[in-house]
């Protein structure tokens, strides 16, 4: 019989099928501190000062919610860099469908952004006049992955003729392979360069503090349940005609999107859990009822009703709005932007971060938890749960549990999980990795079954919230 015990502590190790020790903590990985991040430029990387060209200058439009905009911010230096150009710091998209008014410098700190990279690419806050009257520079836009070469052919020319190019709705608009040195450049840019403001950073502490003052250890969980991500990505459910028709109606604000054929994608690993179903695949690792779980989310679908298996799976449950006052978010509430921040900062600086997606938010934090210590970030192997929660009441606990165990292996936020080269560059930024020498991790035959797994791992991505079309508000679907 299916029945979840009452398991009110979390236990140390994870167990295999077989019933034997992982060889892993819960909680870190015994080897993780023998891995550090290496970015630093080589002593052939060319420096800003002798690279730059003058009058030549580079703008860049980002685009989406805040970390599809980091995407276009780290990438926007490696532009310039390649265009020998000079970088004026990005404009921030305030017309997507979160509208938020923030800039560059209410975000993140801008003179330290200027100031770390000021070796690498030479940047100023805003466009000089030309002729004592204000510039306006040709807009470009290319091709999503442009590699070095797609820079040099399509906007050099441009740009030596104009001397000021904007390349607009830059997201995802650099490719994803570049030389060594470049990749080490993106490094320096997202791990060291963009730092929040120091109000984001003070409450962001904040919260983590609180968090740690509640137990020893903590979780952060990014759900992504929320209405636009289930929309976009076809999935269904459950809820009948009455989701269908919400979900729906959202999803065809992108008129790119092809019908969906939601069993498909839901076989195909495509769907993000339900929160009862991630409470579950986490009490299944071993993670006890006593944990306490901080959960980075938007309006979940389903309110308090898609939260309640959750919630009793896992009753210590918080989030900002339950571990801050109305008060002290005061500042940030109005701006998606800088209440994303926050939850960064959170999921960050966590023991364990749950991803339930892969998209921007996720694969960003997969990279930085790598690069500072290969800090575990859990990702539910959606394709192989699939069918196990579907025949879950076919099966005892014991023998969910024990499955749920195996078919993790490869997604647990180990060390060399994934191949080089695989994924985002963002999500594994293989060439910011070092390890120190003489210093065998995994086993042969457990990394080896981590990169399979890994590699059947498939990408949900969030959805791209720019499009012009989509500029209505959620709520206005629901309601009708």
């Amino acid at each position: 019989m299916f029945q979840v015990p009452v398991q009110l502590r979390a236990k140390r190790s994870m167990y295999s099928a077989s019933g034997g020790n992982l060889g892993r903590d819960l909680w870190s990985w015994s080897q993780s501190t023998f891995y550090y991040g290496c970015s630093n430029a080589s002593k052939t990387f060319q420096t800003a000062d002798i690279k730059t060209l003058p009058d030549r200058y580079l703008l860049i439009a980002t685009s989406g919610g805040l970390n599809q905009q980091r995407t276009g911010i780290i990438d926007a230096v490696v532009a310039a860099y390649i265009l020998n150009a000079t970088l004026v710091i990005p404009r921030l998209d305030q017309q997507s469908y979160w509208k938020d008014t923030s800039c560059f410098a209410e975000i993140f700190d801008v003179n330290w952004f200027i100031s770390y990279l000021s070796r690498d690419v030479e940047i100023i806050k805003e466009l000089p006049p030309k002729g004592g009257k204000a510039w306006i520079p040709r807009t470009i836009r290319v091709p999503r992955k442009c590699d070095p070469t797609c820079y040099e052919t399509r906007v050099l020319p441009v740009l030596n003729r104009t001397q000021a190019v904007e390349l607009t709705k830059f997201d995802y608009r650099l490719s994803n392979r570049l030389d060594t040195e470049l990749q080490k450049l993106r490094c320096r840019v997202n791990y060291h360069a963009l730092r929040f403001t120091d109000p984001i950073l003070k409450m962001g502490k904040l919260l983590v503090e609180r968090m740690k003052m509640k137990a020893k250890h903590f979780i952060a969980l990014h759900l992504r349940f929320e209405p636009d991500m289930l929309a976009f990505s076809g999935c269904y459910y459950g809820g009948g005609d009455k989701e269908r028709a919400e979900l729906g109606a959202i999803r065809k604000r992108w008129k790119t999107l092809h019908a969906s054929n939601p069993e498909k994608v839901r076989r195909n690993g495509k769907c993000p859990l339900t929160p009862e179903e991630v409470g579950l695949m986490l009490r299944a690792l071993g993670f006890g009822s006593d944990v306490h779980l901080y959960v980075a989310s938007g309006d979940v679908y389903g309110g308090e009703e898609s939260l309640a298996p959750l919630k009793r799976l896992f009753p210590n449950f918080h989030s900002k709005q339950t571990i801050a006052t109305k008060e002290e978010l005061a500042q940030f509430s109005s701006f998606s932007g800088r209440m994303a921040a926050l939850d960064y900062i959170v999921c960050d600086e966590t023991d364990v971060f749950i991803a339930n997606n892969n998209g921007n938010m996720a694969r960003m934090l997969a990279g930085r938890r790598r690069y500072f210590g290969h800090k575990p970030t859990i990702r539910p192997n959606a394709k192989k749960l699939y069918k196990l929660f579907l025949d879950r009441n076919n099966m005892t606990w014991e023998e969910f549990s024990s499955r749920v165990r195996t078919y993790q292996i490869g997604f647990m936020g180990e060390p060399n999980e994934m191949k080089p080269g695989k994924g985002e560059f963002h999500e594994n930024p293989d060439s910011c990795l070092c390890q120190a020498k003489g210093i065998e991790t995994i086993e042969e035959k457990n990394r080896k079954d981590a990169v399979e797994m890994s590699d059947e791992y498939q990408s949900i991505e969030d959805p791209d919230w720019i499009d012009v079309d989509y500029l209505y508000k959620i709520e206005e679907f629901m309601s009708d």
